[in-house]
């Protein structure tokens, strides 16, 4: 996609605002200038290349949150990108309200992923044994550490979690950074697949999560 192409696409929705438009080796300069709290990416489906964008966004100490656009039928590429920290990965060739739409959800502290790159990362997960500490480390979570592993799980964001629980944002964030080292997991999509195979999230737990918020939101 064109940068230009992306860029009217993105002038068309009246509660975005474009900071910049720039090229790839502009990118890390751009994000420490404008400090955007989304930033949207258009890179080829390679691994190698991928990995290196996510490690040096996630090096500038408070990266944007990144939607990913890459041609990618396989799902591998996506995977390495989810694995990187992006935030929502989509193929270039959508249409652009899904585009903007994705933005909007990401802003809200959502994620986004294209089903091949879902089921690449649960296949990347099946096919390696889980390590013999796992289960043991999985029991190590308190009570609310599981209960907010099921809700991620579950596919709420930090702050539909915080009005569940009556906690705040921070609170639940660090909830999540000790649960990512009692799991050995690196960011919120290998937690809540792992928390699947561990049997931390299921339909009536999920369910009783959704019925919590509802309750809560509308209190």
């Amino acid at each position: 996609m064109a940068r230009a192409g992306l860029a009217a696409i993105l002038d068309e929705a009246s509660d975005l605002d474009v900071m910049d438009v720039c090229g790839g080796d502009e990118v890390t300069a751009a994000v420490r200038r404008w400090a955007p709290e989304v930033l949207v990416a258009a890179l080829p489906a390679s691994s190698d290349r991928v990995t290196l964008v996510m490690a040096a966004l996630q090096n500038l100490g408070r990266p944007p949150k990144t939607v990913l656009l890459i041609p990618d039928t396989e799902g591998h590429v996506a995977c390495e990108a989810l694995r990187g920290g992006a935030a929502a990965v989509l193929c270039p060739e959508g249409d652009p309200e899904t585009l903007r739409n994705t933005i909007s959800a990401v802003a809200a502290g959502n994620r986004v992923f294209t089903s091949t790159a879902i089921a690449s990362l649960v296949g990347a997960l099946d096919r390696a044994a889980l390590p013999p500490d796992v289960h043991a480390r999985a029991k190590a979570l308190t009570a609310r550490e599981a209960e907010v592993c099921t809700m991620l799980a579950a596919g709420l964001s930090n702050a539909e979690i915080g009005r569940s629980l009556l906690l705040s944002p921070a609170t639940i964030k660090d909830h999540l950074s000790v649960i990512y080292g009692k799991l050995g997991t690196r960011n919120r999509v290998e937690t809540a697949v792992l928390a699947d195979r561990l049997g931390l999230s299921g339909y009536v737990t999920a369910a009783g999560t959704a019925e919590r918020y509802r309750q809560a939101a509308a209190s």
